[in-house]
């Protein structure tokens, strides 16, 4: 994981992108979003937006003053939770740049986020992305 957060933190860079805020989203894009706040040294703002496990969401709007956002997952599978947090800002904004950024896209699918460090044909090659925040205590010490 820390060589995709640091690949995507480069990307970022790279591209000049200046965010005023990092968002992660729970629970996934938790910890590769601290790990960005902390390497941007920005503020980082939790988000519950969970379509999959433990259904649950938050609707997210950012502050008056925040013009550039990055929303952080740790994958793209389907690429609903980032259109629908996009739709949500966008009808409720004016001028706000919000860009994703993930570990993994699920190049199966249409909707692409702004940065992401890996992509696989997901659902074509019917693959599940273990992460090492998912079953940690399983692996070897």
């Amino acid at each position: 994981m820390r060589r995709d957060v640091n690949t995507l933190c480069r990307e970022i860079a790279l591209d000049k992108f200046d965010p005023q805020v990092i968002v992660g989203i729970s629970r996934g894009g938790l910890v590769p979003g601290v790990m960005m706040s902390h390497w941007f040294k920005l503020p980082f703002k939790p988000v519950v937006a969970a379509i999959r496990d433990f259904p649950a969401w938050e609707e997210y709007l950012p502050r008056p003053t925040d013009t550039r956002i990055l929303i952080v997952d740790d994958i793209c599978d389907s690429g609903e939770t980032m259109t629908r947090i996009a739709g949500y800002i966008d009808k409720r904004t004016n001028n706000v740049d919000v860009r994703f950024a993930t570990l993994w896209w699920n190049n199966d699918i249409d909707w692409e986020p702004h940065y992401y460090a890996q992509e696989m044909a997901k659902d074509s090659t019917n693959t599940w992305i273990h992460f090492p925040h998912e079953l940690w205590w399983n692996a070897p010490v």
